[in-house]
């Protein structure tokens, strides 16, 4: 399935096969900023999420117990949004778990 730039609408190129944990990482051929995640479970296939500089080539890099590491602390908020911010910080090795951000919702149930 080709996806394509939000910024400026070139299809976007895959990287290494992430399907096992079911990601992809994409790049854009024309945009300096242009590096992707797109995360997907059983039901959804989330927006794409722009990667933070340098996090490309560590998902490139990495070995198969850092990235199942690193995708486990993919946070699901709901049907539509998705946070990687623990995802990156644990790629590239700044990873804090004292951190880490909660999210509360309107019931007071927590995530």
């Amino acid at each position: 399935m080709n996806s394509h730039c939000p910024d400026c609408g070139s299809i976007l190129a895959e990287g290494r096969d992430l399907s096992a944990y079911w990601l992809r990482i994409l790049r854009c051929p024309k945009c300096v900023s242009g590096d992707f995640l797109e995360v997907a479970d059983m039901r959804w296939i989330f927006p794409l999420l722009r990667l933070e500089p340098g996090v490309r080539q560590r998902i490139e890099e990495a070995d198969s117990e850092t990235m199942k590491l690193a995708t486990q602390r993919i946070r699901q908020i709901d049907y539509k949004t998705v946070s990687i911010i623990d995802f990156e910080h644990t790629l590239l090795g700044c990873f804090d778990e004292t951190r880490r951000y909660r999210v509360i919702y309107p019931d007071g149930s927590e995530k």
